[in-house]
C-alpha cells in the first residue's frame, strides 16, 4: 500500500521542533519496513528535515500563529496533490488537527482517509478554547471523523468519545494504542547512564520525561519531593522536557528548598531519552485526575527501558497498566500518595526488580511499535463498511 501522512503539530512554546511528531515517524519507518510506500507530509521543522527511511515533503509555514495552520492546510494539500500525480496514494492517514482538509484531499485524490484521534478534539480540560472558538472545533470534529472512512484512537475512553459525541459508527473505530521501539528504549545499565551524563552513581533518582504541562501533574511531583526529602535527603529529581509551565515549576521548586536536589535537563534529543531513563531509579506519571483522555507514551517507554513506575490511576492509564506490568497506580493530585509509594518502592529493591523485569516483558509481548503497526494494517486491510449519516451527501 501507498500511504500520504499529513501531520500538523504545534506547541506554543517550541514553534521551531514540536516533538509531538515522534509517534508518527515511527508509524511511517514501520510501514515502510512491513513493504509499504509512505510520503509524510509534515511542517518544515528541523526534526523532519532529518527523517530517513521514508519519503517527506516538508511544508513551509507562515510565522504568525492564525496563518500558521491555515499555510500548511492549503500548502500541504497542495504539495500532496503534486505527489499524488506522481503515485496516487491508497491510505491518506492524518491525526486529527482542527482541520478537515486532509479527508478533503483524500476524496479528491480517491484514497481512503483514517484519522488518528490522540486526545480529545475538544479537551474538557482546555482554557483556551471557549466561545465560538470550542463550538466552531466540535462542528469541525464531528463533521471530519464522522466522513472518515476509518478513526483509530489511542484509548478506549477516545473510543466512547468519538461514537458518542462524534457520530462515528462503532465498526469504524479501532484501539491502536500507543508503544515504543523497544530497540532505541531498552535496559541499561544504571551505572553507565549516569556516568555519561555527569551524574552521582550512588544517588537514587526518581524522573520524569515530557512536556511541562499543567496536565502532566509536576506541581503535584514537587510537592511530593519535599515530603520525600524528609526522610531521604539524598534521593535527587531528574526532570526531562520543558514547557509552559516550567516558570512557575522553578518557583515552587524555590520555595520548597528543592533547588539543590532537581536537575532540569531541558528539551533534550529524542535518541538520548533512553539514556536518561537508564539513569533512573524510577520513574513518575503523575497526570492530573482531571487530565482526561490520553495516551501515556512516556509510560511506555519508561517499561521498555526496564525501570519501575509510579503513575497517577486515571482511566486511560488504569485501562491499561497494572503492578503486573510493572506500574504502582497511586490516586492523582494527592502528594501524600505519591511520596510514600516512592518511598516504599526505594526500600524494596526486590520488587524493583520484578516490577522492571514484567514492564519490559509487558512491553515486548504487545505494545512494540513494529506489533501495533501490523495490528493496523490488519485492521485497514478487512473488508470495508459503508458509511451512514445524516448528510452523506456533503463529501
Amino acid at each position: 500500500m501507498r500511504w500520504f501522512i499529513f501531520c500538523y503539530w504545534y506547541e506554543p512554546d517550541a514553534p521551531s521542533d514540536p516533538v509531538g511528531l515522534v509517534r508518527l515517524w515511527t508509524l511511517a519507518r514501520q510501514l515502510v519496513e512491513q513493504g509499504d510506500s509512505v510520503t509524510v507530509l509534515p511542517p518544515r521543522y528541523r526534526s523532519s528535515l532529518l527523517q530517513r527511511g521514508f519519503s517527506t515533503a516538508p511544508i513551509p509555514l507562515l510565522p504568525w500563529p492564525v496563518l500558521r495552520p491555515l499555510s500548511y492546510a492549503v500548502l500541504s494539500c497542495l504539495v500532496g496533490l503534486v505527489q499524488a500525480c506522481k503515485s496516487k496514494p491508497d491510505i491518506v492517514y492524518y491525526r486529527w488537527m482542527d482541520s478537515p482538509h486532509p479527508l478533503l484531499f483524500a476524496r479528491v485524490v480517491g484514497a481512503q482517509c483514517v484519522c488518528e484521534v490522540n486526545g480529545e478534539p475538544v479537551p474538557d480540560w482546555s482554557e483556551t478554547d471557549r466561545g465560538l472558538k470550542r463550538r466552531l472545533t466540535h462542528w469541525l470534529a464531528s463533521f471530519a471523523l464522522s466522513r472518515c472512512d476509518r478513526v483509530v484512537v489511542l484509548t478506549d475512553g477516545l473510543r466512547d468519545l468519538v461514537i458518542h459525541r462524534y457520530r462515528v459508527a462503532a465498526e469504524r473505530v479501532a484501539v491502536v494504542p500507543s508503544g515504543t521501539d523497544t530497540d532505541l528504549f531498552a535496559p541499561q545499565d544504571a551505572a553507565t547512564c549516569r556516568h555519561q551524563l555527569g551524574l552521582s552513581p550512588d544517588k537514587d533518582y526518581i524522573g520524569f520525561v515530557g512536556s511541562f504541562y499543567h496536565y502532566q501533574g509536576l506541581q503535584c511531583l514537587l510537592d511530593a519531593m519535599a515530603i520525600i526529602r524528609r526522610t531521604r535527603p539524598s534521593v535527587h529529581l531528574l526532570l526531562v522536557g520543558d514547557g509552559e509551565a516550567a516558570p512557575e515549576l522553578k518557583q515552587q521548586a524555590e520555595r520548597l528548598a528543592l533547588t539543590s536536589c532537581i536537575t532540569w535537563a531541558g528539551r533534550i534529543p529524542y535518541r538520548e531519552v533512553p539514556t536518561w531513563i537508564g539513569a533512573m531509579t524510577l520513574c513518575v506519571a503523575p497526570f492530573r485526575g482531571d487530565r482526561g483522555e490520553t495516551s501515556p507514551v512516556k509510560v511506555f517507554d519508561y517499561l521498555a527501558c526496564g525501570r519501575p513506575v509510579i503513575a497517577s490511576a486515571i482511566p486511560s492509564v488504569s485501562a491499561i497498566f497494572s503492578i503486573e506490568a510493572g506500574v504502582a497506580l497511586i490516586p492523582p493530585d494527592d502528594p501524600v500518595s505519591l511520596a510514600e509509594a516512592v518511598v516504599a518502592l526505594l526500600d524494596d529493591r526486590g520488587r524493583q526488580f520484578h516490577m522492571a523485569t514484567q514492564g519490559r516483558r509487558f512491553i515486548e509481548q504487545d505494545y512494540s511499535w513494529a506489533h501495533l503497526t501490523t495490528r493496523l494494517k490488519e485492521w485497514l486491510a478487512a473488508r470495508q463498511v459503508p458509511i451512514h449519516h445524516a448528510h452523506s451527501s456533503v463529501l
